[in-house]
């Protein structure tokens, strides 16, 4: 195991660019539910219909529910990531700061 506990000196800046990752992520989930509704409303309540309700439905409700949280997991972890990074950076200045 190593000594040292190496920092990009970027990191924070990557971890910025999973709000907008997240943002793509609600994006597709809100598609989701607008092609959902439209389906929804065009399928009829026929036979054919009742049928493309049985197998569509539940599958893209637990579509849009597997986005919106994946979206919140991401958007979640960015903000740790950018603490977990200034908490580090800090670190490191103080460390150095004793020295």
């Amino acid at each position: 195991m190593g000594d040292r506990l190496n920092v990009s000196g970027d990191l924070e800046e990557k971890f910025k660019k999973f709000g907008p990752l997240a943002d793509i992520l609600t994006d597709i989930s809100n598609r989701c539910v607008e092609i959902n509704e439209f389906n929804r409303n065009s399928a009829g309540h026929d036979e054919i219909g009742k049928t493309y309700h049985e197998n569509v439905d539940k599958p893209t409700a637990d579509l849009v529910k597997l986005f919106t949280l994946v979206s919140s997991e991401v958007e979640r972890l960015g903000i740790k990531g950018r603490l977990s990074s200034r908490i580090l950076h800090n670190a490191g200045e103080d460390a150095k700061n004793q020295v």
